[in-house]
């Protein structure tokens, strides 16, 4: 069977539509369309397909879209045909946006590795967090914190992988960690603020870290740092 297109799909079913048809065909795969293709023929061979209302016939492409709809799973069909939102003050639906896919962005990423890249001026990587266990060696302690899935990703990205999260090897200064030991081991409620550059050794997720600070010392230095017109008023 030779390979379904977009201009396949586009030239069998008269559909104009074809950024939604290759929605589908990124979505489903070439072998799922092409059975929804011979259904929808079918389909129109024996007299077509009725609108919801009966007052019409469907296009090739409604009824294309309409198997679409009715056989593809939840989650497929939320992410092919999301529901439109009205934008404040309008009366018009909002432009469904389609959120990317991890093929898609792996194809991406593989496309772009041709081009040259910008430039990055500067690079951090923050965590916050409490430590594990602590090991010094010489001018420097080195300990892991594991990160936590984030929230809600803004629209239109690709969800968090089903993975464990990266746990990080924190590298940090023994004069910096002195600075902050007393504070961690007197109240379990602080935490680390760690700001530094992030690298790879091997499989080992890195951070160097240029700063570290409690988040309790740090309240304290913020709050040390407002104008005294602030407390004489």
């Amino acid at each position: 069977m030779d390979a379904m297109t977009v201009d396949t799909l586009a030239e069998a079913l008269q559909e104009p539509q074809r950024a939604l048809l290759l929605q589908v065909l990124r979505t489903l795969g070439q072998d799922r369309c092409a059975a929804l293709l011979a259904a929808t023929l079918q389909c129109e061979d024996g007299g077509g397909m009725r609108t919801k209302d009966g007052t019409r016939r469907r296009t090739p492409g409604g009824v294309f879209f309409q198997l679409v709809k009715e056989r593809v799973t939840p989650q497929e069909r939320r992410r092919l045909f999301p529901p439109l939102a009205a934008p404040r003050g309008q009366g018009q639906p909002q432009e469904a946006v389609l959120g990317l896919t991890w093929d898609e962005a792996h194809s991406l990423m593989q496309t772009l590795t041709t081009a040259s890249p910008g430039e990055a001026r500067t690079m951090k990587l923050t965590l916050i967090g409490r430590p594990g266990k602590v090991e010094t060696r010489g001018q420097a302690v080195v300990f892991r914190m594991q990160g936590k899935p984030p929230g809600p990703l803004p629209r239109g990205l690709p969800p968090v992988p089903a993975q464990a999260p990266l746990t990080w090897n924190g590298m940090v200064a023994l004069r910096q960690w002195n600075r902050v030991k007393e504070s961690l081991a007197a109240n379990q409620d602080d935490q680390l603020i760690i700001e530094g550059y992030p690298l790879m050794q091997g499989a080992q997720p890195v951070l160097l870290a240029q700063s570290c600070v409690s988040m309790l010392q740090q309240r304290a230095q913020q709050q040390a740092q407002r104008p005294q017109t602030e407390t004489t008023s």
